[in-house]
């Protein structure tokens, strides 16, 4: 305030109109530039959050889908696994075998190839070994070492699985916590 009455003193009415307009000016320039820059980059930050949502919400789809599938698949190896066994036990088991094929395992190999990028290379080589495993039990002659060597290496398998489980998809650090 005393730096307008001094210029009042020194200077022209007019001029320190002028002066003044340009402050004014300057101000809302100022303002005006703020203003545009900070909306802006709110704009910029809603696309960037928006992405990253459906990006997120991809993932969180690929990742339950990946869990369905490998669950899926692993299931049904292991009922073809326990077929197998009920067949050996003497046992008929309906839709298992059809001449030498084992019809759910054209299924699986089938869901094996389908499925190989959203399984990913680690769960596919075990998957696929699994049930490569089922075919060697079948053809594996009864009363030989080969059964022993073949139900160890499966469940070594088994053990894989559920390890991979664990670290891809964090299950045993989920729990249920109730209220106290």
């Amino acid at each position: 305030m005393d730096s307008i009455l001094d210029w009042l003193t020194k200077y022209s009415p007019p001029i320190v109109l002028l002066i003044g307009l340009g402050a004014v000016f300057l101000f809302a320039f100022k303002n005006i530039t703020e203003n545009a820059i900070s909306a802006q980059f709110d704009q910029y930050k809603k696309e960037v959050e928006l992405r990253l949502q459906r990006r997120s919400n991809f993932e969180e789809r690929i990742l339950l889908d990946r869990y369905t599938i490998l669950r899926d698949i692993q299931s049904r190896i292991q009922r073809v696994m326990t077929d197998l066994n009920r067949r050996r036990s003497g046992t008929e088991v309906e839709g298992l075998m059809r001449g030498n094929d084992i019809v759910p395992l054209t299924e699986i190999f089938e869901l094996l190839a389908n499925n190989r990028y959203l399984i990913t290379d680690r769960f596919h080589k075990i998957l696929w070994r699994q049930a490569q495993l089922a075919i060697e039990y079948a053809r594996a002659q009864e009363g030989t070492d080969t059964l022993t060597k073949l139900g160890s290496e499966y469940m070594e398998l088994e053990k894989s699985f559920d390890a991979a489980m664990n670290e891809v998809f964090g299950i045993d650090k989920i729990t249920w916590e109730t209220a106290k």
